[in-house]
């Protein structure tokens, strides 16, 4: 009975982790935190949660949230503390994704991120994404999109002036990142640098349909890119088994992540190949010479001005425009 007890107590200890939330720096602070400012807190800051939960199983942040997952995000505060020389403080309690094992199993993009999701937490998931966001590290170039980056920047809406710094910690076993009303314009950039999605032709052979019936991976000669086909689209999943194991073409909507590189592709047509589909055959990086700029003053923390004429030379057709081309071409 004792050994059971102290395996009980050291499963608890693993699956349930506590959090700090430190607001300091605003000279009329108290200690105190109003109601409204909560509720907003508390808002932004599981909607990070929950988005870079999205990304990291789905591989686009932007999917509405899963039924079954609502109850893995799930952030309790336990306690609130403060004082006017020591701002405010919140306690913060959040269990590990490992609680949540069978709704991971068969549910990502990526079966190899299992391991390394079971031993986060929804508040580990938010540290993690400011983190990718303001250290200039080339390793999370590809760790966010445009979704992600923009519930980064709903957070700055809980500030209430330049001096306030909000600490955000694992008790130490996760590095503290601290974040200042400064650091959303550096956010904005990133975001900005993203390509929008857009419309394109890929050439390639689909693979098995590994990790869901309306996910799938095409292998290009540029690598495998991830394919996704919306959930009522059932014919056109069935229609595309005729193509597995041979070559064949598909139009869609590719999405980026920072860096420039394919989130995903949104399916909305396919087909046998063609000698035009030939010719679009290569994954585009995605990056005008605009967001190149962007990306580049993301890094450098400063702004070009060349950004006010960015975007206006020729190559940058609208979708209307990128169509006719491919009727042109097929004729």
């Amino acid at each position: 009975l004792p050994e059971k007890f102290i395996l009980l107590r050291y499963l608890k200890k693993e699956v349930a982790m506590n959090y700090d939330i430190k607001i300091k720096g605003e000279e009329r602070d108290d200690g105190r935190i109003e109601f409204d400012r909560l509720a907003r807190l508390a808002k932004t800051t599981k909607e990070i949660a929950q988005k870079a939960l999205m990304l990291k199983l789905f591989g686009y942040s932007g999917v509405v949230l899963p039924a079954e997952w609502k109850k893995a995000t799930d952030i309790y505060l336990e306690t609130v503390k403060g004082s006017k020389s020591k701002g405010t403080t919140l306690t913060i309690d959040a269990q590990t994704l490992a609680t949540h094992r069978p709704v991971l199993q068969g549910n990502a993009f990526k079966p190899e991120l299992e391991n390394e999701l079971q031993k986060l937490t929804p508040m580990a998931l938010v540290i993690q994404s400011f983190r990718q966001a303001l250290e200039d590290d080339p390793q999370n170039n590809n760790s966010l999109d445009k979704p992600l980056l923009k519930s980064l920047m709903a957070f700055k809406n809980n500030f209430k002036g330049e001096k306030e710094v909000f600490y955000l910690s694992n008790r130490n076993t996760i590095p503290e990142i601290e974040v200042r009303l400064s650091d959303f314009k550096k956010i904005e950039q990133l975001e900005e640098s993203i390509p929008e999605p857009h419309k394109i032709v890929v050439t390639g052979r689909l693979d098995e349909m590994k990790y869901s019936k309306s996910r799938l991976v095409m292998i290009t000669n540029d690598g495998p890119v991830n394919i996704l086909v919306k959930d009522n689209q059932e014919q056109m999943l069935e229609d595309l088994k005729s193509f597995f194991g041979k070559k064949f073409s598909i139009q869609g909507m590719a999405n980026y992540r920072t860096g420039g590189s394919i989130s995903f592709i949104e399916l909305l047509s396919f087909g046998e190949t063609t000698t035009a589909d030939e010719y679009f055959n290569k994954l585009p990086g995605g990056m005008s010479a605009k967001q190149q700029l962007l990306f580049q003053a993301k890094k450098s923390g400063t702004r070009n001005p060349l950004f006010d004429i960015a975007g206006q030379w020729p190559g940058e057709e609208t979708d209307a425009e990128f169509d006719e081309i491919l009727k042109s071409a097929h004729q």
